[in-house]
């Protein structure tokens, strides 16, 4: 009988080693279920919609909508605390979160945001920007220890992720925000991939774009190459508060900062596939 018993602990201790986040795992919601992603509340909880997904008729997807205001539901954001989806990312080799997305309302700024030891709490550094309106786009989101900002807690990037204990997908223009964005918007999800190879590589010479003068103390041009196809660009500054927001028609954009305070901003452009960051200071 003690024989018996001692086996008892030591299957539920193999169970939930093994059912941790693993390299290559998929979220694919064909189980008809939420695999597991939920908001604070049971009202206006993410839902399994049965067909429409990237892969068209039959295809399942998650889809999750934020009513905006104040209370359960009010912000965009929802969260898997389970054990598929906690663990040691570094150990298992993912380098990359990407999934296929569709905002149907409001553009949306995608992060990924990770709590572990000790409470510690950190997000995306560069969101990706996804236009509300577009078909199903692919999304990419680096686990790379510089793409993200602790904002609560003393544990360092890579302790959090060689130590997950929940895992968010959230919208926000802001780099420390935890919460998620109040705002009105329904976002559809698929695929979510726990990658073990980078995507973002790809987009690497369609991105790059140039700022200049820097430093200067009136004006930011920006200049992208003709292959790209930018729609949006945002300007920070060191606090995470948005101080500038504009479309990108042309090759060259030039914008006023002559009534910008002194200091370092981050210039922020962004297309549906990638989000690129270059430091820019204002004398």
């Amino acid at each position: 009988m003690i024989r018996q018993l001692l086996i008892i602990p030591f299957l539920m201790i193999s169970f939930w080693t093994f059912a941790q986040v693993s390299a290559g795992q998929i979220d694919d919601f064909e189980d008809g279920t939420v695999q597991n992603w939920i908001i604070g509340s049971t009202t206006g909880a993410p839902e399994n919609i049965t067909t429409g997904g990237p892969n068209g008729v039959d295809d399942n997807f998650l889809e999750y909508t934020s009513i905006g205001g104040s209370g359960a539901g009010s912000r965009m954001v929802f969260f898997n605390s389970f054990s598929q989806w906690s663990g040691n990312f570094i150990s298992e080799g993912i380098v990359e979160i990407q999934f296929q997305a569709q905002a149907l309302t409001n553009d949306l700024n995608l992060r990924l945001a990770f709590q572990g030891p000790m409470g510690t709490r950190m997000v995306s550094t560069n969101p990706v920007f996804l236009a509300a309106g577009t078909g199903w786009t692919s999304v990419a989101l680096s686990l790379a220890v510089s793409d993200f900002t602790v904002v609560q807690g003393p544990a360092s990037v890579a302790e959090v992720l060689g130590d997950v204990s929940t895992m968010r997908i959230l919208s926000h223009s802001s780099i420390d925000n935890w919460k998620g964005e109040v705002i009105a918007s329904t976002l559809r999800v698929d695929n979510i991939t726990a990658s073990t190879t980078l995507s973002r590589s790809n987009f690497t010479k369609e991105l790059g774009f140039t700022i200049y003068p820097n430093p200067s103390k009136s004006k930011l041009n920006i200049r992208v190459a003709s292959s790209n196809n930018f729609s949006k660009v945002e300007v920070y500054n060191i606090l995470g508060s948005r101080v500038y927001q504009g479309r990108i028609k042309a090759l060259n954009t030039s914008i006023n900062v002559s009534q910008w305070d002194s200091g370092v901003y981050l210039v922020r452009i962004s297309n549906t596939k990638e989000t690129i960051s270059k430091r820019f200071v204002k004398q």
